[in-house]
C-alpha cells in the first residue's frame, strides 16, 4: 500500500481544516459571549481540534490516521510529536481539560459518569482567543512565512465585530490584566442515568481572579446561585 502524501493533498486538506476550525471558533465566540455555554463549549472544542489536525496534516511525511477527537487528546499529541510540532505544550492545561470534557458532552448517550466543569467566562474566551491566534500565526509561518489569507486574517483586516468583541489580543490588551478583570463563573454538571438526564448550569456573581498562566476553576454549587436545569 502506498503511504505517500502529495504536497497538493496536504495543502488542500490542511486549509480545509483551518477554514472549518475558524467557522467553529467564530460561532463559539458568539455563543460564549452571550452565555450560551454548552453550545459554545462544544464548538470551541471542535475548533481547536480542527486546528491541531491542520498542523498535523501540513507536516505529514506520509499518510497517518489523524481522525481523532479531543476525547482522544493523547493520540493527537502523539501525532503532533511525531511530526515535531506539539504546539499543545504551550497551551493552558486547565483550558485543554475543559475542551476534552466539552467534546464528551456532544453525545449524551455515551456519558458513562457525571461530567463537571467550572470556569470563568471571560477567562475561557480569552484562552480560546489566545490558542486560536497562536495556531493561526503558527500555520501562517509554516506555510507562507507569516503571510496568510485565511478567514481569520481576513476577519482581522475587515474589523469583524464578532471577532473583535471582548478579544484582548486584537484589542492589544495585556493578557494578565484581561484575565484578572471582574468575571462571571459558570459550573456545569451533567449526569445521565437509565431514565434521567440532568443538566445544570450554575452562574456565580462577579469575581476578580488572580492569573498566573492558567485559567481559574469555578467550583461553586450553591443553592443561592441562579440554577438553570433542563
Amino acid at each position: 500500500m502506498n503511504n505517500s502524501i502529495t504536497w497538493t493533498e496536504k495543502l488542500y486538506k490542511g486549509h480545509w481544516l483551518v477554514d472549518l476550525g475558524y467557522r467553529d471558533y467564530i460561532a463559539s465566540r458568539l455563543l460564549l459571549n452571550n452565555h450560551l455555554i454548552i453550545q459554545g463549549l462544544t464548538l470551541a472544542s471542535t475548533s481547536v481540534e480542527k486546528y491541531l489536525k491542520a498542523i498535523i496534516v501540513f507536516n505529514l511525511k506520509k499518510r497517518e490516521k489523524y481522525h481523532f477527537h479531543l476525547d482522544r487528546f493523547e493520540s493527537l499529541k502523539k501525532l503532533l510529536s511525531t511530526v515535531n510540532n506539539d504546539v499543545t505544550v504551550k497551551f493552558d492545561p486547565v483550558f485543554l481539560d475543559i475542551l476534552q470534557n466539552a467534546f464528551r458532552i456532544r453525545y449524551y448517550d455515551r456519558i458513562e459518569k457525571p461530567i463537571f466543569m467550572g470556569f470563568y467566562i471571560n477567562q475561557l474566551i480569552g484562552e480560546l482567543d489566545y490558542t486560536v491566534d497562536f495556531m493561526e500565526r503558527y500555520i501562517a509561518n509554516l506555510q507562507n512565512g507569516g503571510k496568510s489569507m485565511s478567514a481569520y486574517f481576513r476577519a482581522i483586516e475587515n474589523n469583524d465585530s464578532h471577532l473583535y468583541k471582548n478579544n484582548f489580543i486584537l484589542r492589544k490588551e495585556n493578557k494578565k490584566d484581561f484575565m484578572e478583570k471582574p468575571d462571571i463563573g459558570f459550573s456545569i454538571y451533567i449526569r445521565i442515568e437509565s431514565v434521567v438526564q440532568e443538566e445544570k448550569i450554575v452562574k456565580g456573581g462577579s469575581t476578580k481572579n488572580n492569573y498566573e498562566g492558567q485559567i481559574s476553576k469555578f467550583t461553586e454549587f450553591n443553592e443561592n446561585l441562579n440554577i438553570n436545569s433542563r
